[in-house]
Order: C-alpha cells, then structure tokens, then sequence
C-alpha cells in the first residue's frame, strides 16, 4: 500500500517515513532519549545509525494489514513519528503509535493529529474505533487518548520493566 501525505492543518503534515530520514530520526531520538527510554522499549537499542535505520525498516516494511508510518512535520520540522499500526478490517479498529520530541509537548500537536487522522481512517477504511496502548506511566499519552474522547478499555498488568519498575499496559479506545 503506497503511503500519503495527510495534512492534518495549516502547521503539521505527516509525511511518508522513508529510510533516507535515519540521521534526522537518530538525531531526535539521541535528543530526546531521556524521555523516549522512558515509555518505549525500542530507544534502547535504537542507539546509531545503523539501528535507526533498522527502526525504520521495522515500521515501513511492516506485514500488519494497513500499517502506514509518517514522520510528524511541524512549521516543516520533523519533530517526532505517527505510526497507524495495523488496520483490523473485521473488527473496524487501528492501532496507532507516536511520539514526539519534548519541544513539541504541550502544543496539541498529537491530539490534532490523532483527531484528523480518525476521520481519514473512518473516510478511508470505514474504522469506527482507534486503539491506543500507553504505559501507565506516561501521562502524556494518556492525555492525548482522553482528549480525543478515548475510553480506558483494558490493562495488561506488568507488561514492561523500566529501571527495574514494572509498568502496566493500559489500552484505550477512542470511538470514531
């Protein structure tokens, strides 16, 4: 499936994840590692180039039905990347993923993205429900969910140590 722009509004645009945005995403995770080491298990191995660019293949070479990954532009920025996951056409549910450099925190740029990008799945794949997976530290993400009107729908308890600290898995659903 060939992947598109979606322009979300006049400041952000997703555009397609390709292999030749390893330097600027390695940058961005080597800026933000603090951060993104806290809630996502691949910025500890995501740790040069060479394993950058294997963080992309991973995601744009991905076999999950309709997964399709982006890198977020702000103001033609890249600051951050915007998975949908995989696309259940049975159930009429996406997985998405994302996450984006501290200086893009607090801006509304997730929930803008997430916002759109429901209507361009509902649009597209007849999707009438978004799933979103958090660690049930990170607050932030949870936040993004609750704004675009997600419901906590189910935890998986103790599903990922941090600093030897287990942290569950909360799943939201966000109806469309």
């Amino acid at each position: 499936m060939a992947v598109e722009c979606i322009a979300i509004d006049s400041e952000i645009k997703l555009d397609p994840l390709m292999p030749s945005d390893a330097k600027i995403i390695f940058d961005l995770i080597e800026n933000n590692r603090p951060l993104l080491e806290k809630y996502l298990y691949w910025a500890k191995v995501v740790v040069d180039l060479g394993t950058t660019e294997k963080y992309i293949a991973d995601r744009i070479f991905s076999k999950s039905f309709g997964a399709s990954w982006y890198k977020v532009c702000l103001s033609g920025k890249v600051v951050g990347v915007f998975g949908i996951k995989e696309i259940d056409s049975k159930k009429k549910n996406a997985e998405i993923g994302y996450w984006l450099c501290k200086s893009s925190h607090g801006k509304g740029v997730m929930t803008r993205i997430v916002s759109r990008v429901s209507c361009y799945l509902k649009d597209r794949h007849k999707i009438q429900a978004l799933k979103i997976h958090c660690l049930s530290e990170n607050r932030a993400s949870i936040a993004v969910a609750e704004r675009v009107g997600g419901v906590h729908s189910d935890t998986i308890p103790n599903y990922y140590s941090i600093d030897g600290v287990f942290q569950d898995l909360k799943i939201y659903t966000v109806p469309i």
